[in-house]
């Protein structure tokens, strides 16, 4: 088994999986890098850190709507670019991975306490998909009783369905609805609280029907909160990806002549927030793009994202 073929098979599982949260994701993928690591065939630093960046490559080209998955990248290449040696550069990428991947937890965590206490007493909140953070932050201790959690179920792989069950299990009072109930339902809602796979240019960017759920929202004068650890933020000019085909059958097994859509990402604008509510701060749209324009990204990182900037997305 050849160089490109071991990387493969280190990175398929990551690849396949449509479901999981960008925590799941990216411990996933913090693994598979240091996995990658341990078992670089290189004989020289140069050697090992085009190994590194063609692993690397490949993790972002399996989940490119991830942007917690650039922030691992970048870490992972920044810690080797400063080594002189390869045992050197090969030990600092292993402990870089391993202190990404363990780092979810206490990450969530800060966001939850955070985002918990801006949540009103008995308030009625909607939301959408299955983010681990939002989990986190309704059932955190420090969140005053909620009143009922409307849970939007995300066509089409229903992960709403797994957010709705666990919140359930801990007793909290749950409505489950279609997702094109949204709007009929924002009247009951008090705010609607949202996860990120990534936050950019092109300002969130969610699962699909976020972008609905916030038109609702902003009509009905209901406040907009995202929960997002920092790694999901993008630095200026980075890309974010949309485009991103899906079999068809998922969504329905359709006669000859029917051309089915099935992407599973949408974005909306970082202005539409009220809130953006990370492991630092609870910080505005303004904030935000400051933010952004202080992160620094790696030469390999950055010649990645030129190669693959995606084009707008199909209609």
């Amino acid at each position: 088994m050849d160089t490109n073929q071991r990387l493969d098979a280190l990175v398929a599982p990551l690849r396949v999986d449509v479901v999981s949260g960008a925590s799941v994701i990216g411990k996933m993928a913090a693994e598979v890098l240091r996995l990658a690591v341990q078992d670089a065939r290189a004989v020289s630093l140069e050697e090992f850190r085009s190994e590194l960046g063609e692993v690397c490559g490949k993790v972002l080209d399996a989940q490119p709507a991830m942007a917690t998955l650039v922030t691992l990248v970048r870490d992972v290449l920044t810690s080797v670019e400063a080594c002189e040696d390869l045992e050197t550069g090969r030990l600092a990428a292993v402990r870089s991975a391993e202190a990404f991947g363990s780092g979810f937890e206490s990450r969530a965590e800060s966001v939850a306490t955070r985002a918990s206490a801006l949540i009103p007493s008995g308030a009625t909140v909607a939301t959408i998909s299955h983010s681990s953070t939002v989990l986190a932050t309704l059932t955190h201790e420090g969140t005053r009783a909620v009143g009922q959690v409307i849970c939007f179920e995300s066509r089409p792989m229903r992960e709403g369905e797994t957010l709705a069950t666990a919140l359930a299990e801990v007793g909290v009072a749950v409505t489950f609805a279609v997702d094109a109930a949204a709007s009929t339902l924002m009247g009951e809602c008090d705010i609607v609280l949202l996860g990120a796979d990534s936050i950019g240019d092109l300002g969130v960017v969610n699962k699909i029907g976020s972008a609905g759920l916030v038109d609702a929202a902003i009509r009905r004068g209901v406040p907009v909160m995202v929960v997002s650890d920092e790694t999901k933020i993008l630095p200026i000019g980075f890309p974010q990806h949309l485009t991103d085909d899906r079999p068809p059958e998922e969504v329905w097994r359709a006669p000859a002549g029917v051309r089915v859509w099935n992407q599973y990402f949408e974005s909306f604008e970082l202005e539409r927030v009220t809130m953006v509510v990370t492991e630092s701060d609870a910080l505005t749209a303004p904030e935000v793009e400051k933010l952004r324009k202080d992160i620094v990204l790696p030469t390999g990182l950055l010649a990645w994202a030129d190669a693959r900037a995606p084009g707008p997305p199909e209609v």
